[in-house]
């Protein structure tokens, strides 16, 4: 009775410990997201050698580093702004964030350009998507394929939550 009270008490110890999962394997909380982010470090994932990356149709990659995000969850509206330094312009720019699941057992996160009435700039509608790999309370990884030249590459973003707080 010892040595099956015992195995049992080692089974629970055991199941308890195991790893937890990340955030992709769960479904992302808009909840999580909410608040002021800022991107606190940029990564490229590859071949080796020199990369030089323009995200989202708006400025080169090194320009999204200090980068302030603002995500509302409640109606999926927000905003991110660059500052100005010696090869970056400074921008400010409105977006309608959500998730998407592409069924690979991945989670997305996608944004467009939008106006102060929300609605997209693009004539054509398009947006972007980056791989969440993953989302916790106060950081987030977030995967964006790109290529150069005619290598492709990833450029992983770190974001780390600044505050609850958010403004548009």
């Amino acid at each position: 009775m010892k040595k099956l009270l015992f195995f049992s008490l080692i089974l629970l110890l055991v199941s308890s410990c195991g790893s937890t999962q990340s955030n992709t394997e769960a479904k992302p909380s808009k909840k999580t997201l909410k608040g002021t982010w800022e991107i606190t470090n940029i990564k490229f994932v590859g071949e080796q050698g020199l990369y030089k990356a323009n995200l989202f149709d708006m400025s080169d990659s090194a320009c999204f580093k200090g980068s302030e995000w603002v995500f509302i969850p409640n109606n999926g509206s927000g905003k991110y702004s660059i500052k100005e330094g010696s090869q970056c312009e400074a921008v400010a720019t409105r977006i309608h964030w959500s998730f998407y699941e592409p069924g690979d057992g991945t989670y997305q996160f996608q944004f467009k350009y939008v106006d102060e009435k929300n609605k997209p700039i693009d004539a054509a509608n398009r947006g972007y998507r980056s791989t969440i790999d993953s989302l916790e309370e106060n950081t987030m990884l977030m995967r964006v394929k790109t290529t150069h030249e005619g290598k492709e590459f990833d450029v992983v973003l770190t974001y780390t939550k600044v505050s609850e707080d958010f403004a548009l």
